[in-house]
């Protein structure tokens, strides 16, 4: 007879975060008979040693805050267990976290890309992943010589914490340079600064351009404007630790301590739709590349339009953004076309139509040059998973657990 592995998966649910690498999770258990996966839908840090007691195989940490002491006691119990909140430094357990240095670089590429010369960090204090995110924002900042400010969320005060005013941003963010780009490092710190700039009418994305982390329906698009953010290949993540996990849990060793997962790309919103350049000239011409995409244009095209030469317009580019023209209007269609790509079912030959290639067999070349792969690769190999409701083999039960918690769990057996 063959011996259910009940495996503990420990974080908040209200986060987005952790409902995705949760369905990552139950994907890779699906092929695992023996596996079931049981979540508390509400714990507090002292509810953990008693969730831990009875007949628990395995541990996946969303949430492992230094409060919890968690390693400690999954070490004491001698407990197979596998880190994915990256909220502490790398320890003893083994961790599959995004690459929050890869994060914080492609934030800072983001709004360099759209023309910001002032850069700006709000992190999380004492927190090792926003830690991290900054590191790759700033280094990143620096390579185009900009450098970054930062901020870090203290403790919050009274106010703060019942959500009437985020008072420990205003203190810096009334005084900020105009315009400036902020990233947070999550959407819950970004919704915190749409709230604040409203309350002091600084105007998004005119004046702040906001960008966050974890596409967290509930915190950014709960506000308006709604919130940009960096999607994570989240499902990626819990399919991961869920195979690592497994090994653990039949004694095997693990090569690595960690595994670092790419994020996927940046969702724009309306919080950072705007463009940073103060050339107006350069900033039309980027208006003008975003509408036109589709019908097709040229470098000529442009000039044409804003009654300046061609010469003078490389020019101009070259001094607001650090290329020319020709490399945006580029750059925006292979962005285009990506999007395309990793969100939708549309054939290739209309992706190339809706990114300004009449040739379908010429838009695959100058994908695969510009991304190393071609358009039907990426789709396959790297495309986003979206969140979809569980079929009838990962349907989720409701049981009480022998210390009176209501526990939900997947049954993952095939019939």
């Amino acid at each position: 007879m063959r011996k259910d592995k009940r495996v503990l998966f420990l974080g908040n649910l209200m986060i987005a975060y952790n409902r995705d690498v949760l369905r990552g999770v139950a994907k890779c258990a699906a092929t695992r008979p023996e596996i079931r996966v049981f979540f508390p839908d509400s714990f507090e840090s002292a509810d953990i040693p008693r969730l831990l007691q009875g007949d628990v195989h395995g541990v996946i940490a969303a949430g492992c805050p230094p409060a919890w002491r968690l390693p400690e006691t999954i070490a004491k119990r001698r407990l197979p267990a596998v880190d994915i909140s990256a909220e502490l430094k790398p320890s003893s357990v083994p961790r599959v976290v995004t690459n929050d240095a890869m994060v914080g670089r492609m934030a800072a590429n983001y709004f360099i890309d759209r023309g910001f010369k002032r850069l700006v960090y709000y992190g999380l204090s004492q927190h090792y992943s926003s830690d991290v995110r900054q590191e790759g924002f700033c280094q990143q900042a620096s390579k185009h010589g900009i450098i970054a400010r930062c901020f870090q969320k203290e403790n919050a005060e009274a106010e703060d914490r019942a959500g009437i005013f985020p008072s420990t941003a205003a203190r810096w963010l009334k005084d900020l340079p105009k315009p400036t780009a902020i990233f947070a490092a999550d959407d819950h710190l970004g919704a915190y600064l749409v709230e604040a700039c409203q309350h002091l009418k600084i105007r998004i994305p005119e004046d702040v351009a906001l960008l966050g982390v974890d596409n967290d329906d509930l915190y950014g698009q709960l506000r308006t404007p709604h919130l940009s953010s960096i999607l994570q290949n989240t499902q990626e993540i819990g399919l991961r630790a869920m195979e690592l996990l497994y090994r653990v849990m039949r004694g095997r060793k693990v090569r690595s301590s960690t595994i670092l997962i790419e994020p996927v790309r940046v969702i724009t919103r309306l919080s950072s739709d705007i463009f940073g350049v103060e050339d107006e000239v350069v900033r039309e011409a980027l208006g003008l590349i975003q509408q036109r995409l589709r019908n097709g244009l040229s470098v000529k095209w442009l000039a044409d339009q804003l009654a300046i030469s061609r010469p003078t317009l490389d020019r101009r580019f070259l001094a607001a953004l650090n290329r020319t023209p020709t490399m945006e209007i580029q750059r925006t269609q292979m962005e285009t076309a990506r999007q395309l790509i990793l969100d939708s079912d549309m054939p290739i030959a209309q992706v190339a139509e809706a990114s300004g290639y009449s040739s379908p067999r010429q838009f695959s070349t100058s994908f695969h040059r510009y991304f190393k792969q071609t358009p039907r690769d990426m789709r396959k190999t790297h495309r986003y998973a979206a969140p979809h409701s569980p079929d009838s083999r990962t349907e989720p039960s409701f049981l009480p657990n022998q210390k009176g918690y209501t526990t939900r769990y997947w049954d993952i057996h095939r019939h």
